[in-house]
């Protein structure tokens, strides 16, 4: 049996199982392209190249030599399957993207000032697996949940890390937490845009925009390990005057946490680190999932690093 989803980014998702095996299904990642005459799409090398052509309600794998023998091929017509707001659904879409909160209104539709973005601290929430990690204002937030079959999202086990901000940005942090230690209902939308709100028993409203994961637009990725030097650095190469870089080196650490080998040498990093904020006079050490990008957009890095858990912070004294 496969499934295959096409997603409006221009992302899929191809899962397989074979009768029979009982060993997890086969599931593949990766982008698709509509042909020229937009009858029929092409999945990338992650998905072998296949081609189906679209029909009403189905997809159709294309056979470069028509199967075997010229004769249809088994299953290989894909018929469409409404969307149902199912658990596993609404899960597998929480996970294809990041959370940015957008808006909170209390139940008379008010704005909720201690709880509304601040300009440059964008409060982001990513859930993956049994996993969320929420970026506040200030601190990051992480913990466990469960959405049960009401679609109730239950947050569980929090741990948030403990950096020093101005209040106004602490009691944010503090609001959120609040929120989230009773059960919220879950609205899911994805046109035109995803949309995601978690409405209190009170009737306050969280409302998130949804942007694609690097692994739901790449494929997974490889985790590494940067120290990040406490100062930026002008760049190489930089496209307008005077830029300023990030200077990495890479790390490593065995699977006790302890730093083995030597570090790699310095060098100014052309894009930032997507999710990271680097604060001028602050050494960091992060773990970053780096992705190969496919394809590369003109003067853009073959490469996306984005942050992942932040190791080690230091203020370093002039």
């Amino acid at each position: 049996m496969t499934r295959l989803t096409l997603n409006r980014d221009g992302t899929y998702e191809r899962v397989t199982r074979y009768p029979g095996r009982q060993d997890a299904a086969e599931t593949v990642r990766g982008r698709f392209a509509w042909q020229s005459n937009g009858n029929a799409v092409t999945l990338d090398e992650r998905g072998g190249g296949q081609q189906y052509a679209v029909g009403e309600a189905r997809l159709i794998l294309i056979y470069p030599d028509g199967g075997p023998g010229g004769s249809p091929a088994p299953n290989r017509v894909l018929t469409l399957v409404p969307q149902t707001a199912t658990r596993d659904g609404l899960v597998q879409t929480l996970e294809r993207y990041r959370w940015s909160l957008e808006s909170a209104t209390d139940s008379q539709d008010r704005v909720i000032e201690a709880l509304s973005p601040r300009k440059g601290r964008p409060v982001v929430f990513d859930f993956s697996g049994t996993r969320l990690s929420i970026q506040g204002s200030c601190n990051r937030m992480m913990g466990t949940y469960q959405i049960n079959a009401a679609e109730q999202l239950s947050v569980n086990g929090t741990a948030s890390t403990n950096m020093a901000c101005a209040p106004a940005l602490m009691q944010a942090d503090a609001a959120l937490s609040g929120v989230l230690v009773k059960p919220m209902q879950v609205e899911l939308d994805d046109a035109p845009k995803p949309r995601l709100r978690l409405i209190s028993a009170s009737n306050g409203t969280l409302t998130l925009t949804g942007q694609a994961t690097p692994e739901a637009r790449y494929g997974p990725g490889t985790l590494i390990f940067l120290e990040v030097s406490a100062h930026h650095v002008a760049c190489t190469d930089p496209p307008p005057p005077d830029t300023r870089c990030l200077q990495v080196r890479e790390r490593h650490f065995d699977e006790h946490g302890l730093a083995v080998g030597t570090p790699g040498e310095w060098q100014p990093l052309h894009e930032n680190i997507e999710g990271f904020t680097h604060r001028e006079g602050e050494r960091n050490v992060l773990r970053v999932k780096r992705f190969n990008r496919t394809p590369v957009r003109p003067g853009a890095s073959s490469t996306l690093d984005v942050l992942d858990l932040i190791i080690e912070s230091e203020i370093v004294t002039p």
